[in-house]
């Protein structure tokens, strides 16, 4: 499906009859109308469809709805929209968030601008967000600092082996999309994070903007939110979850060397340097 021209919004649904339609309106609201979104269902049994459905009637020349069988989560599906769909620029898009009017905008200025002096080069923009309950009202005015996120610390591909890119803030190159396409993960990584890691290991610049795009909503059905920071998580916190920790690294490795990454020793360097630049330069900031 060709859209070379614009930026493809992808959106992938499950069950979000509660918050989409505030999500879909604020879309259409966007400053900027060089973009194009595209939508596929991963099998909803609420009223989700139906939503969808009515949107891509009214708005036909905004919204595409695409029909294919369900991708079994969130992973699978938004990767099957990125595979499907053609376009110069890509970002992603949540079912239950409120974009604010001029993210699309704000992350292409920042785009055109990495790509004038970078015209080869895979590019990741990504911004901060600011964190609502389920009703909308502001839990903090900052995802980065209430999580403890300092994406300052994460330089290269071998720095990064945490994910601080939030995939509903992405705006992305063909180029990283095509870096992503070519080799298939192992383990069991993210849609956001993939996509960063195969940037970061061709080359490719991934960089924040301290700004706030989105209103995140927290609510119970959310598949992935705001975890607790850091700085909440103590001495006796790892002790008493060694081996979940352990997992955790064990699969993030495995991510990694999939995406070309270094030596375990390579990564247990970076994992204490991180560790400790966090702790000296940003922990009492938070």
């Amino acid at each position: 499906m060709n859209n070379k021209q614009s930026i493809a919004i992808l959106l992938a649904t499950y069950n979000g009859e509660e918050y989409l339609s505030k999500q879909l309106d604020s879309i259409l609201a966007q400053t900027t109308r060089e973009w194009h979104l595209f939508i596929h269902d991963d099998g909803s049994t609420d009223n989700t469809t139906d939503i969808l459905r009515r949107y891509a009637q009214n708005f036909s020349e905004e919204i595409s709805l695409l029909d294919y069988p369900p991708q079994g989560g969130a992973y699978n599906n938004f990767m099957s929209l990125l595979r499907k769909v053609d376009s110069a620029y890509y970002m992603f898009s949540d079912q239950d968030d409120i974009w604010h009017p001029d993210k699309v905008e704000k992350s292409m200025e920042a785009m055109i601008r990495l790509e004038q002096i970078n015209p080869d080069r895979p590019i990741v923009i990504h911004t901060d967000l600011r964190l609502v309950d389920k009703d909308g009202r502001i839990t903090s005015s900052s995802f980065w600092q209430a999580a403890g996120i300092y994406p300052a610390l994460f330089k290269t591909f071998e720095q990064r082996i945490v994910n601080v890119v939030t995939g509903c803030t992405m705006l992305f190159n063909h180029l990283s999309k095509q870096a992503a396409l070519r080799h298939s993960p192992q383990g069991r990584p993210l849609h956001d994070e993939w996509i960063t890691l195969c940037t970061c290991a061709n080359k490719g610049i991934v960089l924040p903007l301290a700004l706030q795009t989105i209103d995140y909503r927290q609510h119970n059905h959310n598949v992935l939110g705001a975890e607790a920071s850091f700085n909440n998580k103590t001495t006796g916190y790892y002790f008493r979850h060694i081996k979940e920790i352990y997992e955790i690294n064990k699969n993030n490795y495995i991510i990694l060397r999939s995406a070309g990454y270094g030596s375990i020793l390579t990564y247990c360097k970076n994992k204490i340097r991180n560790t400790i630049l966090y702790h000296l330069k940003y922990k009492h900031t938070s």
